[in-house]
């Protein structure tokens, strides 16, 4: 009988001390870091607008998805469309600078990319009230004087990773086939304006749609 109890006090010791590690591990342990958490995202960016019907319709899809995006105006067309500038700024996208009149900028003087860069910039600024600070190159066309000078005038190059070719107008699934590869970070390029754009609206509610049900939160640049 005494080794019995002396074995019962043994085996309660023990479930205490199991109960007692439960207790105390758990909040020892090391947390998950915020970013680790965090979900996936990817930016959709619109090129060569703003233009008065593609751009409407885009802001349309973007506003009933609750997507924001980027926008890279070309000057003499913001000079024409103010209107859309407001809009596209007072609905939380942003707009950067895409040149005056959509040269290659690689093939011109410094003092004409500058000019390109800053008149772009000052009708930006004279329509949204906020200079950008973003600029994307035409055709992607970079060199270390286009760099040099963007970053000069308070301009940051954005560049893409993900490249539609929407302005082929290949087709509807041909443009959502495309924007879903995007991955974690990705910049995906589309267009606004520089022609017919009806297949990129059409497109543009599958991508979101579909990026979203794989985990994509979409953001601003």
């Amino acid at each position: 009988m005494r080794n019995l109890r002396y074995l019962l006090l043994i085996a309660g010791l023990l479930c205490w001390e199991v109960a007692l590690q439960a207790a105390i591990l758990p909040a020892s342990m090391p947390q998950p870091r915020s970013d680790e958490r965090a979900a996936a995202t990817v930016a959709l960016t619109f090129d060569d607008g703003p233009q008065a019907i593609f751009t409407p319709q885009v802001l349309r899809v973007l506003q009933r998805y609750q997507a924001p995006a980027t926008f890279f105006y070309v000057g003499s067309q913001v000079q024409k469309n103010e209107a859309l500038v407001r809009q596209t700024y007072q609905e939380g996208d942003v707009i950067g600078d895409h040149s005056w009149n959509h040269p290659n900028l690689t093939t011109l003087s410094p003092a004409a990319i500058r000019w390109q860069l800053r008149a772009t910039s000052v009708v930006i600024q004279q329509a949204t009230g906020v200079a950008p600070t973003l600029f994307r190159p035409p055709y992607g066309a970079t060199n270390t004087t286009v760099r040099n000078i963007s970053s000069q005038l308070g301009l940051t190059q954005i560049l893409w990773t993900t490249d539609t070719h929407d302005w082929q107008r290949p087709g509807v699934a041909s443009i959502v086939s495309a924007a879903l590869r995007a991955h974690n970070g990705s910049i995906i390029l589309m267009h606004d304006g520089g022609g017919d754009r009806s297949q990129t609206v059409q497109a543009l509610p599958q991508i979101i749609s579909e990026l979203r049900q794989r985990g994509f939160t979409f953001i601003a640049l």
